[in-house]
């Protein structure tokens, strides 16, 4: 009986620890705690997660769920764009994933509500049956089982017969996105459509404190709608292919002059689709920057092929920089 009851308490004892070891090792990366475990970046940009999210691939769009336990973003193979995700499980990130309801059609740029219900992002999907088209801004609503429903259409208050561009929302509501309808003073432009009684608003032009004639586009919203961050064109030279700048809200309710982020987030390359953590820590942020190196012997063939398969070579990678950038700002 001794013996007995000795292997069942062994067999208990490993079951307990077995609960605590993933289903399959092969779905999981070598990446642990908040912000998969990354050393936390200063006032200067560093890619994020290298070789896991920032691959030789084209990755952008980055989105985390409210309690920072899964990260969203968008990838491009073949001029097509698909939502996908990773999770943490007992403490370690899974391998990204294709978003259930992603990877028939171009969905892009996802961004998830503040309470954690909604996942909006902008898709070329097909509405009822016809054929697919511009680019309309769409949800899905988060289901008890941690999956998401299929996708739903807003309505013709945010969407046109003209393109709808990267959905970002305040906590009240409030959508701001990016269009090139027929509101707009010149190319694309940034827009919102306030959020009132349950429903969207028709959409408004954010006027040229914000927009000009030339193009604006991709903008994240503060939670308090405090500020805006988006790429235009439109206010000065920057530091070269579309650079991040921020407006703040004055206390009359308008909107300041647009200020450039600076030389330790742009890059002379396009510079684009900034997001803020959860926890207000980190502006992310997408960069086509190409890192050139000067070689003192001749590159090989496994040289060339090692470098496009990592970042930093032309194609878009994810990057992250504290938000002590937007706040060093505020005062000048």
């Amino acid at each position: 009986m001794k013996i007995i009851y000795t292997m069942t308490a062994v067999l208990l004892l490993l079951t307990s620890c077995t609960k605590e070891i993933p289903d399959n090792p092969k779905r999981y990366t070598n990446l642990f705690g908040e912000y998969m475990g990354q050393n936390v970046p200063s006032t200067k940009a560093e890619v994020f997660a290298p070789g896991v999210i920032s691959t030789g691939m084209y990755e952008r769009d980055a989105a985390f769920y409210p309690d920072g336990s899964e990260f969203y973003y968008s990838v491009f193979q073949n001029n097509r764009g698909t939502l996908v995700y990773t999770k943490q499980i007992n403490g370690r990130w899974t391998l990204p994933k294709v978003v259930s309801f992603s990877g028939i059609y171009n969905d892009i740029e996802p961004f998830i509500t503040h309470d954690g219900k909604k996942l909006y992002f902008a898709s070329n999907r097909p509405i009822e049956g016809s054929e697919p088209k511009d680019y309309d801004i769409w949800y899905s609503e988060r289901m008890d089982d941690g999956g998401w429903s299929e996708p739903i259409v807003l309505g013709p208050a945010v969407n046109t017969e003209a393109n709808e561009f990267y959905p970002s929302l305040t906590e009240n509501g409030d959508l701001y996105f990016t269009s090139d309808n027929h509101k707009s003073l010149g190319k694309e432009d940034i827009f919102v459509s306030r959020f009132v009684d349950g429903a969207f608003l028709e959409y408004e032009n954010l006027g040229d404190s914000v927009n000009s004639v030339d193009e604006e586009f991709n903008s994240f919203i503060a939670p308090d709608g405090s500020y805006l961050i988006y790429t235009t064109t439109g206010f000065g030279d920057g530091s070269g292919g579309g650079d991040l700048w921020v407006c703040f809200r004055k206390e009359d309710q308008t909107w300041g002059r647009p200020k450039n982020l600076g030389e330790n987030v742009n890059s002379r390359y396009l510079d684009f689709s900034p997001s803020i953590t959860p926890d207000g820590k980190f502006l992310f942020f997408s960069s086509n920057r190409l890192l050139t190196r000067e070689y003192e012997t001749r590159i090989s063939y496994e040289q060339i092929i090692r470098e496009f398969n990592n970042p930093h070579n032309g194609n878009g990678d994810i990057f992250w920089v504290s938000t002590e950038v937007i706040q060093n700002l505020i005062q000048q």
